[in-house]
């Protein structure tokens, strides 16, 4: 006789065993146990700080200023 599908191995989990563990909520608000989240804060957080440090990246390497670039004459 074939097995069927309402035996005990093929039920789904619910009844009271869902009861002994309740929902863990929505992922946004257990997201910062993750790695990956704290991984892209920290670069996140690097990149505003470098931003803002810079001056809108607009330090440029070295000391001397640019030449301006001479305009075309006609």
């Amino acid at each position: 006789m074939p097995s069927s599908m309402n035996e005990t191995k093929f039920q789904q989990h619910g009844g009271a065993h869902a009861a002994e563990h309740p929902p863990h909520g929505p992922y946004w608000k257990r997201m910062h146990h993750s790695l990956f989240f704290w991984i892209a804060f920290v670069f996140l957080m690097a990149a505003m700080i470098t931003y803002v440090m810079t001056n809108n990246l607009a330090l440029r390497p070295g000391k001397t200023p640019q030449t301006p670039v001479p305009a075309l004459s006609p």
